[in-house]
C-alpha cells in the first residue's frame, strides 16, 4: 500500500467549502449525539476526539461522508480511514470501500461523495409502476442494483443497473476503479489469497437499542 500522508487543516477546509458549494452540510455535534443517544452506539474501538462529517439528502436517501479529520483538534486521525455511506432511515443500503489516507485522500474522497451524491439525486422510479426503486445487495461483494418488488403494481420485480442514471464521467472513473481492486483481487488469489477478507472482518459500531432504529421503506 502507497505510504500514508494525512490531510492538513489548510486542505480540509478547502474540502469544506467544496462540500458545501455542492449542498452538503456538515453534521452537527448536537445531531450526533442525539444519534448516539438514541440508538445506543458503541464505538468498535476507543477512538479520538469526534470527526467531521458532512450529509445530503434526496429523494429518501441520505449521503454521509466521514473524513477522519477531528476539527476540534485541528488534525486527521492517526489511525482510521474516510468512508461514504448511502442510508435510508437508519439502515446503511451502501458504503464504499474504506478508502486510505495516501496521496489525494480528500480528491478521492470528494469524488466518491459526489458519485453518492448522484446517485441520490437520480435514483430512479420503476418504469412500471413509477415507484422509487430501492437499492438491493448484488450477487459479488459490495455489489449493488436498483430493484421494484411491488406485488400490487407488476407481477414480477423490475431493475436496473447500479450504475443508472449517472453521467459518463463518474462511470469512466467507476470502471477505473473496479479494474484497479480486479487487478488487485487476481494478484491476492494468484499468492492464494481471498480479497476482502479484511473488510468482512471489520468490526462497525454495535446498536445497543435496536427498538429505536428507523427503518427503510
Amino acid at each position: 500500500m502507497p505510504a500514508k500522508v494525512l490531510p492538513s487543516s489548510e486542505e480540509f477546509e478547502r474540502s469544506c467549502r467544496w462540500f458545501e458549494a455542492r449542498g452538503f452540510r456538515r453534521v452537527s455535534r448536537q445531531e450526533f449525539k442525539k444519534d448516539f443517544v438514541r440508538l445506543g452506539l458503541k464505538a468498535p474501538s476507543p477512538r479520538e476526539g469526534r470527526e467531521a462529517g458532512f450529509v445530503f439528502h434526496a429523494n429518501g436517501l441520505e449521503v454521509v461522508v466521514w473524513t477522519t479529520f477531528l476539527p476540534r483538534e485541528n488534525y486527521a486521525r492517526g489511525q482510521d480511514a474516510g468512508w461514504v455511506l448511502i442510508k435510508e432511515g437508519d439502515d446503511v443500503k451502501y458504503f464504499t470501500h474504506p478508502l486510505h489516507r495516501t496521496e489525494g485522500f480528500l480528491r478521492r474522497l470528494r469524488t466518491h461523495a459526489r458519485i453518492a451524491q448522484l446517485r441520490a439525486m437520480n435514483r430512479p422510479l420503476c418504469p412500471e409502476c413509477h415507484a422509487r426503486m430501492n437499492i438491493v445487495r448484488g450477487k459479488g461483494f459490495k455489489a449493488r442494483y436498483w430493484r421494484c418488488a411491488r406485488p400490487g403494481n407488476h407481477k414480477e420485480a423490475v431493475t436496473l443497473p447500479w450504475d443508472y442514471g449517472l453521467p459518463a464521467a463518474a462511470v469512466d472513473f467507476l470502471t477505473s476503479e473496479r479494474k484497479r481492486r480486479a487487478r488487485y483481487a487476481k494478484k491476492l488469489a494468484a499468492a492464494g489469497k481471498k480479497p476482502g477478507t479484511a473488510l468482512r472482518r471489520r468490526r462497525g459500531w454495535k446498536i445497543g437499542r435496536p427498538e429505536n432504529v428507523v427503518p427503510s421503506r
